[in-house]
């Protein structure tokens, strides 16, 4: 699932030398706009939805993060 997420950001932003780990709100690699779309394309992908309460920056800072909300998202529909 992380290395999906990664193809996403890198798709949006092929620019940038991103792993795991990198910050990508705080190094500007996500915007609002970019967020968007890649909370579209995870959705579709993932078959999730991400709730508004969730649509916060600390949730988005690196791709682990990411990789966490949509397992526990996956996690609690599946339940």
């Amino acid at each position: 699932m992380k290395e999906k997420i990664l193809e996403f950001i890198r798709e949006i932003n092929p620019y940038e030398e991103i792993n795991a780990d990198t910050s990508l709100m705080s190094e500007g690699i996500l915007d609002s706009l970019t967020l968007v779309i890649l909370i579209d394309e995870m959705e579709s992908a993932f078959g999730v939805q991400i709730p508004e309460s969730m649509l916060q920056p600390e949730y988005f800072e690196n791709a682990n993060q990411i990789a966490e909300l949509i397992a526990g998202l996956l996690e609690k529909q599946n339940s």
